[in-house]
């Protein structure tokens, strides 16, 4: 019974990401890529927490209107949600783009450039202003509320700036220079107006509450915990580039394993309780 079980189990999972295969198709004209993170970057695609570290003012990028701008600048009015992400792509920056439209119109008292700014720094250092200011527009547009164009900030830089960005936050992807394919992680980080950061949220989706708070932590300078959400159901990989999802086989393995022992653990405690129930019976058969 228990092997029935936990065999049921497995071959869910893998029905489950094989199905989750086909929620996402390469877009036409584009090539897909492979959807697994590169050989050469084996254990690179992590984000390591660095709260409390402050950022260094000197990194340059461009706005979307091409115009230089520092780390200091970007960061020295008010909070600000950054994300590390890049334009182009239709996978899982794609997703996470949405979900933040999403939490900051579900902070309906707090408009962006009021209480806080929104900087996307773009991860692909053959992308421009060009790029920033066409995903600026489509946010800004989406978001629909006036007035806070001042506080969305859409970034561009060189390969230096970018990798000194991500670096100082402890976000760590891999460009493959010969296809330009990017493999990343998912999050965003809430940085003070000191530069200082405050929080993490490793995740695609953010709920507007926990940012809100975090929020109103970066303006008096308070840092927050860690982020330690276990992540079980990273079963699909999403190519960066194309949008296009695959199985990632160790993650599903990882997640067929937990779900193997709670299904032990379920049968274990079904059989002990159907047990004590017929032993109750022949009980009160005896007494009868």
């Amino acid at each position: 019974m228990i092997f029935r079980i936990t065999a049921t189990f497995g071959l869910a999972i893998i029905l489950l990401s094989a199905a989750a295969a086909q929620f996402y198709e390469a877009p036409k004209g584009v090539v897909p890529g492979s959807g697994r993170v590169p050989a050469a970057a084996p254990s690179a695609i992590r984000v390591d927490q660095r709260l409390n570290a402050v950022i260094s003012d000197n990194w340059q990028f461009k706005d979307h209107t091409g115009k230089l701008v520092t780390s200091g600048e970007i960061f020295s009015e008010r909070p600000t949600i950054l994300l590390l992400a890049f334009y182009k792509c239709t996978g899982v920056c794609s997703i996470e783009i949405e979900s933040l439209k999403k939490t900051i119109r579900g902070m309906k008292k707090d408009d962006v450039g009021d209480l806080y700014n929104l900087a996307i720094v773009s991860i692909d250092p053959t992308e421009g202003p060009k790029e920033a200011s066409a995903k600026r527009d489509y946010l800004i547009e989406t978001y629909d509320r006036k007035g806070t164009d001042r506080g969305f900030k859409f970034l561009t830089g060189d390969m230096k700036n970018i990798q000194g960005l991500a670096d100082e936050v402890g976000f760590r992807f891999y460009r493959d220079e010969k296809t330009g394919n990017i493999t990343h992680p998912a999050g965003i980080m809430i940085i003070s107006p000191e530069r200082r950061i405050i929080r993490y949220f490793l995740d695609q989706q953010y709920d507007a509450k926990p940012v809100l708070l975090a929020l109103q932590d970066a303006r008096n300078e308070v840092v927050g915990e860690k982020d330690d959400r276990p992540f079980f159901m990273a079963c699909i990989n999403v190519d960066p580039l194309t949008g296009k999802r695959s199985i990632n086989v160790m993650n599903a393995v990882r997640t067929g394993g937990v779900i193997t022992v709670l299904a032990i653990i379920g049968s274990i405690l079904i059989m002990n309780r159907s047990t004590k129930q017929k032993d109750m019976r022949n009980r009160r058969g005896d007494q009868n």
